[in-house]
C-alpha cells in the first residue's frame, strides 16, 4: 500500500512539474533496468506509464521519466548512431547534446565513444536569475545569424551601459552602444552581475563591437565593465556571463569553440578582454555543464 501511496505521489508531482525525460524501450529492456539507469523505481515509472503488465514492454514505445527522479545517462555510441537520433532518443536538444559533450562536429560522432546525455529535458539549471531569462524569453534570435560569441572588457573600472551608450553615440555609431549586452560590476547604476540587454540585441542588430563589418554581423559582443588589464572580472559578472553564455549557445545553436575574447578574434590589434581574463578556465566551466 505505501509502495502504491509513493508511486501515486510521484505521479501527481511529476505531472505538475511537465518535464520529464523519454527514452524509447529498446530489445531486451526491463522496467527494472531502466529504472536502474535512471536512478528511479519499476514502480514509479510503472505508475507514470499507466503500465499493466510491467513484463511486456513494446520495443520502439517511450517511457516518461519524471525529471525528478531523472538523472544524467551515459549512452555508448553503436554502429548506425547519429548525434541527431540519440538526442531524440532520450528527448534532449542535438545542440544541448553537442554542448555538454564538447562536440564541435556533431556529423562526427565515433562508435564506442560515450556520451553524457543530461536528465530534465536536456537543460541543466539555467545560472540567470528568473527575472533575467525572463527578459530573454521575449527576444527571438533570428534564425542562423549569430555563429560566434565575443566577450570584451570596458577597460575602464567604473562604468555603466547608459554612459558607453552616451560615448559611443558621440562616437557616430550608428545605433549607439556597440555592444548585444553588457555586465555590470556593480560600480555605477547596476548591481554586480546585472546584464543590460541593448537595442542591438533586442532588434536583432549586427554588433558594432568588432573592427571587420562580417563580424558584426555574425558574432554576439557581450561587454564586461571593468579593466581586466588591472584586476579580475567579479564573481558575480562571471556568473552571468556563464549563464548568459550558455543561454545564447542554446538559441542560436553555437558551440563551445566558438565562444571567444575580442584578442583571440582579432589578434594583435587589442589585448581585450585583458590579462586577467582567462577563455580557457572559461571554457571549461561551459563545457562542464
Amino acid at each position: 500500500m505505501r509502495k502504491n501511496l509513493s508511486a501515486l505521489l510521484t505521479l501527481a508531482l511529476c505531472s505538475l512539474a511537465s518535464a520529464e525525460v523519454i527514452h524509447v524501450v529498446r530489445k531486451n529492456d526491463t522496467l527494472h533496468g531502466i529504472a536502474r539507469k535512471y536512478g528511479t523505481s519499476a514502480a514509479d515509472l510503472k505508475a507514470y506509464n499507466n503500465i499493466s503488465n510491467p513484463d511486456l514492454l513494446l520495443v520502439g514505445s517511450k517511457l516518461k521519466i519524471c525529471s525528478k527522479q531523472a538523472r544524467n545517462v551515459t549512452y555508448v555510441v553503436r554502429k548506425g548512431d547519429s548525434l541527431a537520433a540519440v538526442a531524440s532518443r532520450f528527448g534532449v536538444k542535438t545542440s544541448t547534446l553537442a554542448r555538454i559533450n564538447r562536440i564541435s562536429r556533431p556529423d562526427l560522432i565515433r562508435v564506442g565513444r560515450k556520451l553524457t546525455v543530461p536528465a530534465a529535458g536536456g537543460t541543466a539549471p539555467s545560472r540567470l536569475p528568473a527575472v533575467q531569462r525572463q527578459a530573454l524569453a521575449k527576444i527571438r534570435p533570428t534564425p542562423k545569424k549569430w555563429t560566434k560569441i565575443v566577450i570584451h572588457h570596458s577597460a575602464t573600472p567604473v562604468d555603466d551601459a547608459v554612459n558607453m551608450h552616451r560615448v559611443h553615440e558621440d562616437r557616430g555609431m550608428e545605433n549607439g552602444l556597440a555592444y548585444h549586452f553588457v555586465i555590470s560590476n556593480g560600480s555605477r547604476k547596476a548591481s554586480d552581475g546585472e546584464i543590460y540587454i541593448s537595442k542591438r540585441w533586442k532588434d536583432q542588430l549586427d554588433g558594432g563591437h568588432v573592427k571587420k563589418l562580417a563580424w558584426n554581423q555574425t558574432c554576439i559582443g557581450i561587454c564586461l565593465i571593468g579593466n581586466f588589464e588591472l584586476r579580475p572580472p567579479t564573481t558575480k559578472q562571471l556568473d552571468a556571463l556563464l549563464g548568459l553564455c550558455e543561454y545564447l549557445m542554446e538559441q542560436c545553436n553555437i558551440s563551445a569553440e566558438k565562444v571567444t575574447t575580442h584578442k583571440i578574434l582579432h589578434p594583435g590589434h587589442t589585448v581585450c578582454p585583458g590579462k586577467n581574463f582567462s577563455l580557457s578556465a572559461f571554457s571549461e566551466k561551459i563545457s562542464s555543464r
